[in-house]
């Protein structure tokens, strides 16, 4: 298996016929999630998220009935130790990184800037890049470093019990890390789809994997 990243738009399940359709595809675990959401945007995500899942589980010729979860929330497949995953959503897109190796991703629509964010969170090394660009860079460079933060919280497992100041992103093509979190040869890779940014953070085939679209109503009719 290589690593992968499948993208999805859920916009088509705000079609609530397709939505109640496709809602039995996912896990018992997924569904229960799905409907304990009030927000109708958000229940698209989640479904959009089991559903793509779904797909890349099949895509790589396995299955699996449910996920267990670590110590600090990273979901996996106790039955299947060589398939890694990772979900992330924002907006009207799903990501799914699956890998032969630990595996992080994140996704994020820009919403307003507030420097005050990396200013209180950020590491230090990562404030003076920020904030030596000119304004109007600094959006976009925000993003771009939040998401290959978190693609790598998610990667160890270890998710927002990860301090933000406890690591530093620098903003090369790729990305790098400074970090003595975890000793594994981590790589970053990040990625823009219009106006979103999104990162992948593995060991295995980061540098490679494809960026795979997938119209989650044919995948999974």
């Amino acid at each position: 298996m290589d690593t992968k990243l499948y993208l999805a738009d859920v916009r088509p399940l705000a079609d609530e016929a397709l939505f109640m359709r496709l809602l039995p595809c996912v896990s018992d675990a997924r569904r229960a999630k799905v409907t304990a959401f009030r927000h109708e945007g958000a229940r698209r995500l989640s479904l959009g998220a089991g559903l793509l899942l779904r797909f890349a589980l099949h895509a790589e010729d396995l299955s699996a009935v449910e996920p267990c979860l670590t110590e600090y929330g990273k979901p996996f497949f106790s039955e299947l130790p060589d398939f890694h995953f990772n979900l992330s959503h924002s907006g009207d897109f799903v990501l799914c990184a699956v890998s032969p190796t630990p595996v992080g991703c994140d996704i994020e629509q820009p919403r307003q800037y507030d420097p005050a964010l990396a200013r209180r969170f950020f590491h230090s090394d990562e404030r003076a890049l920020l904030f030596s660009l000119p304004e109007e860079q600094q959006p976009a460079a925000f993003y771009r470093l939040w998401t290959c933060k978190e693609s790598f919280m998610k990667a160890v497992g270890l998710g927002f019990n990860l301090p933000l100041s406890d690591f530093a992103v620098d903003l090369g093509e790729p990305p790098t890390l400074t970090q003595s979190v975890d000793a594994r040869p981590w790589r970053l890779r990040s990625f823009c789809w219009g106006d979103y940014s999104g990162a992948l953070c593995g060991i295995a085939g980061v540098d490679g994997a494809p960026v795979l679209s997938v119209d989650l109503c044919e995948a999974n009719s």
